[in-house]
């Protein structure tokens, strides 16, 4: 079983796109969100949108 974990990205929307496109070419069987993705001094609104089909 392969699992693609997602954390601590903190509003970096582009480290972020970096990261799901990542998972998604690995194409694991789960994701898993440990959190902390859009709250930070980046942009917290663009990856909330963005990411919400993947995880």
């Amino acid at each position: 079983m392969k699992i693609g974990v997602i954390a601590d990205a903190h509003g970096n929307l582009a480290a972020l796109e970096a990261v799901r496109d990542a998972i998604t070419a690995a194409a694991p069987d789960l994701i898993v969100n440990l959190g902390d993705l859009v709250s930070g001094p980046f942009d917290p609104g663009a990856p909330s949108f963005r990411c919400a089909p993947i995880i």
